[in-house]
């Protein structure tokens, strides 16, 4: 995603069970205080999310259109250095036999973030629901 990239979060790994994506520390994702800012920690969670989802949804991630509802952020510590966001989608949080939906079918899809700083502390914990739709092919 463009609006990712121009803040630096960058995605360095994506399987089928988690995604993982960094923000690096710059001046740009510094707040007041002289750490990372709260929404600069939201977008890596998010970016990761994203990521998780899809590869959630790899067998049919191309008909599938699907859109962030509702968002839930917890901020535990503050967050210094370069941040990593790990991204899981939990069992049973996609809807099971998607791939079978029909062109049209609506359904949600919940994904956990947990973000750590280099010395693995956890600095905040995120729950996205997505909204999720079959793309009409016609």
């Amino acid at each position: 995603m463009p609006f990712q990239s121009f803040v630096g979060t960058e995605l360095m790994e994506l399987t089928a069970e988690r995604a993982v994506a960094r923000l690096r520390e710059t001046s740009q994702t510094l707040n007041h205080v002289g750490t990372q800012h709260a929404a600069a920690l939201f977008l890596v969670a998010e970016s990761a999310a994203g990521a998780a989802l899809a590869a959630a949804l790899r067998e049919r991630v191309l008909e599938t259109v699907f859109v962030l509802r509702d968002s839930r952020i917890d901020y535990h510590r503050k967050a210094r250095g370069e941040i990593r966001a790990v991204a899981t989608v939990p069992d049973g949080k996609v809807t099971a036999g998607f791939t079978e939906f029909a062109d049209g079918e609506r359904f949600e899809a919940v994904v956990t973030s947990t973000l750590y700083d280099v010395e693995e502390q956890q600095v905040a914990e995120a729950t996205f629901s997505y909204h999720c739709r079959i793309r009409t092919t016609h």
